[in-house]
């Protein structure tokens, strides 16, 4: 809106004011004039961008990453803090049920069961689905002569519904502790404490009026790829928190396992508590707005669930996994298809080379057309060359933006993503060192050398073989230097 108005002013000026000197001198500036214009067309300006940003959102979509908008890619390069929910996002979100305890003797195993599994059928959580099909793999199924009416999702809590008349209450201790109902044994808090402090996720089921009638626990895995990620934001000055609705003890034990401190670890969050830390952190910057400039200064928010649309939707940017709740891929800016968090350090990467591309045009333009004209009030510029340096510098800007779908510039860009973006697992071989097999994994720089550590991949300590003695067979391990234990074997 300012700068063609000036353009054409300058122009007008040029064209007309010199004929008050002469014809001569008029038909001189006339044709500068002329040039004046064709060289200050911003073409070359205008098109620099838009062309950079659909490069940058088809790069980007053909490995599985949906962006909605070329100011959303802009604005991934311009991130300072990176937000993860735990459930679903650091952790595959797919529970196995490790502890089922009784409380009293008020309801047999089987009871209980049916009754999670009648409560948690309704319900879309993954813990959810965990509950149900730990009852069918013990052969429990719903009643089906159960009434089941007023099922409730108590949001950061757990469900509620009244059975048969009774109201029975699934959910974690804040919901038995807000509704009077905590009252188990020390033996039970101690035991409810351990498996917090073992990473699962700790929960209770009751009945109101006569209280709770068990405990369980659930386990989620850590993503392979989690850790990789997080150190690589770390090293990269992006400060990395973790939100959760989880306990204290789960979630300090996932973040000791990811490399996060305590501080940058905030558990037992409801929905509205996620929303309001992400908006205390937005207000707190000194600037959350997407710039050219690329100084990092936006908040990202990742998560997949319904309890974290809110925090989505107020983040600079949001983004959800794919496996997630389709309200959480509503809310978001982004979204990874394929739910790996590897690609959203690519999404990222992409953004800085997206805003670094959009510099360079800018500064190509402006240098070529300042040439140009200075060349025009030298009086070295003709009109046809006015023409041609303007579509060249049009079409370079062209080609320079099309260049972040080429493959050199892509494989540049998952050069900065860790190793483990590709395979995720460490790749295991097995070798003979004197007579015996080993099952070793590769280091990460992938050298076969002697440094390559012995062991399973989760406990790279020791792994456990059998071997014959005597004619008898026993159990051995094969300690971290190679050699075999053979004390205390075990008979087989």
């Amino acid at each position: 809106r300012k700068y063609t108005p000036v353009v054409l002013t300058i122009a007008f000026f040029i064209c007309t004011v010199p004929w008050a000197f002469g014809p001569d001198v008029g038909r001189y500036w006339m044709l500068n004039g002329l040039i004046f214009m064709v060289i200050a067309c911003p073409c070359a300006l205008t098109i620099s961008t838009p062309v950079t940003y659909s490069a940058g959102l088809a790069a980007t979509a053909q490995r599985g990453i949906i962006i909605k908008g070329g100011n959303r890619l802009e604005a991934l390069g311009n991130v300072k803090t990176v937000l993860l929910d735990k459930t679903g996002t650091i952790t595959t979100g797919k529970f196995a049920l490790s502890h089922l305890e009784l409380i009293g003797e008020r309801r047999s195993r089987k009871e209980v069961l049916e009754l999670l599994s009648l409560m948690e059928a309704p319900s879309s959580h993954p813990l959810s689905a965990c509950l149900v099909s730990a009852a069918k793999e013990e052969g429990v199924t719903m009643a089906d002569k159960v009434s089941l009416r007023d099922h409730t999702i108590l949001k950061g809590e757990g469900v509620s519904a009244n059975v048969d008349g009774k109201q029975v209450y699934v959910g974690n201790e804040r919901l038995f502790n807000r509704i009077g109902m905590y009252n188990i044994s020390t033996e039970e808090v101690e035991a409810a404490k351990e498996w917090s402090e073992e990473g699962g996720t700790v929960g209770y089921i009751g009945i109101e009026g006569v209280g709770i009638i068990g405990m369980f626990c659930v386990k989620d895995t850590i993503r392979d790829e989690a850790e990789a990620v997080i150190s690589f934001l770390q090293q990269s000055g992006i400060e990395v928190i973790m939100l959760t609705g989880d306990g204290d003890g789960a979630a300090q034990a996932v973040g000791k396992e990811i490399g996060l401190t305590e501080s940058c670890i905030k558990s037992q969050l409801l929905p509205e508590d996620k929303l309001h830390y992400v908006s205390s952190l937005k207000g707190s910057s000194t600037n959350n707005h997407a710039s050219i400039s690329g100084k990092k200064k936006l908040i990202l928010m990742v998560g997949d669930g319904v309890n974290d649309a809110p925090a989505l939707s107020v983040a600079d940017v949001g983004v959800a996994m794919g496996e997630g709740a389709s309200l959480a891929m509503e809310m978001s800016d982004v979204t990874l298809m394929d739910s790996n968090l590897s690609k959203l350090l690519f999404s990222m990467n992409m953004g800085q080379k997206v805003i670094k591309t959009v510099k360079e045009n800018i500064a190509t333009a402006c240098l070529v057309n300042l040439v140009a004209v200075v060349l025009t009030f030298m009086g070295k510029m003709t009109l046809l060359w006015a023409i041609i340096s303007d579509v060249g510098v049009m079409l370079l800007v062209t080609l320079n933006g099309m260049k972040l779908l080429s493959s050199r510039t892509i494989a540049r860009i998952e050069q900065k993503t860790p190793k483990e973006k590709k395979s995720m697992l460490p790749r295991s071989k097995t070798k003979r060192k004197g007579g015996q097999r080993y099952s070793r994994t590769l280091s990460e720089d992938r050298n076969d050398d002697d440094g390559v550590e012995m062991g399973n991949m989760e406990n790279e300590t020791s792994t456990s073989r059998t071997k014959r003695k005597d004619g008898q067979k026993y159990n051995m391990t094969l300690s971290e230097d190679g050699d075999d234990e053979m004390d205390n074997l075990e008979i087989v």
